[in-house]
């Protein structure tokens, strides 16, 4: 089989098959539900967000550099997924049938990561474009700038589509390397850049000369694709076949309800730091923080993604000090959920407690003594880590604030870590959230098991908004507050 032309063929006589009409109808409908529901959609959201407390975050003169280390992250961010999930990616049978067979590996793979592009293109043009709506109702935009930024927005999610296949392709510490790269010249251009470049270059407001910057990321991202494709040759198909056998786990685990089953499908096993001990003659409290400190060097990757999400998520809640209206709740929300994931990669020690419950206690430790002396090394971590990401986002901000804005993310820290003990605590599902629930609608059965399951995150969300309300209150008020929260979660 030297070219693809039979397998195609067997395909396409399948009985759920599309034919070119099939085809072709469906992208009549993706144009017409643009046309019809998105662009109306786009200018009531525009109007909605053309707001006193949005309008001045959007148009500040800083906007453009900000833009530009946006992007950069997110490129950085495609690399370590690209890592565990790349872009030319198919069923674990295909890349076993096809992708490891005589084939020409680029032409096996092309289809799927044309498909994967659109994640990243139509994800940044959606979001340029209600940047360049709410900008353009002000009247701080014209319609021309706002096209020009959405289209060099679809430049830039070609070349961070890229990034996501040079993930792929690289092994795991090059790949670290380049995101570490790639992250320090984001902050460098966010901190002393003078005017936007990239994706910053053709910002609606602020920018100098938005065209040349506009097609140069289009053409640059075309460029780009076509080189990948060249690439799509170079790729190990030991790691095709490892990435597709996790994303089919993970994908049947969720489909069955269980996400945390799911999300641990793409934990990378431990990689390095066999050689360090973790046991010494040292106080008890040493002694384990010695014990986390070594589990989290022996996964670096997922230490490196937690600090790096932790630093993001405190930058943003302390941020959110400084705005007001949807805006700054929007900051709170956001900034929560993310700290929330960021304290998955500190805490495995207290998941290891709490699953030793009910057997013998090894040592006279028992499993609520290990849990509790397991707690203040994750602790101290995440909260220096949001302590310097409040301090940061700050920074860059040139805002000068009250004690509470950096406050709020470390004791938000503190409390999540509290949170994350009650979720491994929590034991297996109850069968009877599994009762049908006939109605109208349909069975609604799975609202109770996605509650189920989102309980520990909508917690969070709930205790960054409840933090958040008690901050103009001042510092005792916001101490009392985690206090409280901590002994609900006891």
């Amino acid at each position: 089989m030297s070219d693809l032309s039979a397998v195609r063929e067997v395909w396409a006589s399948r009985s759920t098959a599309r034919s070119r009409t099939d085809l072709l109808y469906l992208v009549y409908v993706a144009a017409l539900s643009v046309l019809v529901l998105g662009v109306p959609a786009l200018n009531s959201a525009g109007q909605l967000l053309s707001r006193p407390d949005v309008l001045p975050v959007l148009g500040a003169s800083r906007a453009p550099q900000v833009v530009a280390a946006a992007t950069l992250a997110a490129g950085a961010l495609a690399v370590l997924v690209g890592a565990v999930r790349g872009p030319a990616l198919m069923a674990p049978f295909f890349v076993t049938t096809l992708a490891s067979s005589g084939l020409r590996r680029r032409d096996v793979l092309r289809r799927p990561f044309a498909r994967a592009l659109l994640v990243p293109v139509f994800g940044l043009m959606v979001l340029a474009a209600l940047v360049g709506s709410t900008l353009l109702f002000d009247g701080r935009a014209e319609v021309s700038a706002a096209v020009l930024f959405t289209v060099a927005a679809g430049g830039a999610g070609l070349l961070i589509g890229a990034a996501w296949l040079v993930g792929q392709l690289l092994r795991p510490v090059r790949a670290r390397l380049l995101c570490t790269g790639m992250l320090l010249t984001a902050a460098a251009a966010a901190a002393a850049a003078p005017v936007g470049v990239g994706l910053g270059g053709a910002y609606p407001v602020g920018a100098a000369s938005p065209l040349p910057w506009a097609l140069g990321l289009v053409g640059g991202g075309l460029l780009t694709t076509v080189g990948s494709v060249g690439l799509l040759g170079r790729l190990r198909g030991v790691v095709l076949r490892e990435q597709a056998a996790r994303w089919e786990s993970a994908g049947t685990l969720a489909t069955t309800g269980d996400l945390a089953g799911a999300s641990g499908e793409f934990r990378a096993p431990p990689s390095t730091g066999r050689r360090l001990p973790a046991i010494g003659r040292r106080p008890l409290v040493l002694l384990y923080a010695r014990r986390d400190a070594v589990a989290w060097l022996r996964s670096p990757e997922r230490l490196t993604t937690g600090v790096l999400a932790g630093l993001a998520s405190a930058a943003l809640l302390a941020t959110s000090t400084q705005l007001s209206g949807p805006l700054a709740w929007v900051c709170v929300l956001v900034g929560s959920a993310v700290l929330w994931g960021a304290s998955s990669a500190l805490v495995d020690g207290i998941r290891h407690g709490i699953h030793t419950l009910g057997a013998p206690a090894l040592l006279g430790q028992t499993a609520g003594l290990q849990v509790l002396l397991h707690t203040p090394a994750p602790a101290a971590l995440l909260g220096v880590v949001a302590a310097v990401g409040s301090g940061a986002g700050l920074l860059l901000a040139g805002e000068v604030a009250e004690p509470g804005a950096a406050l709020l993310p470390a004791l938000l820290a503190v409390v999540l870590v509290a949170a994350r003990a009650r979720d491994a605590a929590k034991g297996p599902m109850p069968l009877s959230l599994m009762t049908p629930m006939p109605t109208p609608q349909g069975d609604l059965s799975v609202i109770p098991v996605l509650l189920w399951q989102a309980d520990g995150l909508l917690l969070a969300l709930l205790a960054g908004a409840a933090l958040a309300l008690l901050l103009p209150l001042g510092t005792g008020a916001m101490l009392l507050g985690a206090g409280a929260l901590l002994g609900a979660w006891r």
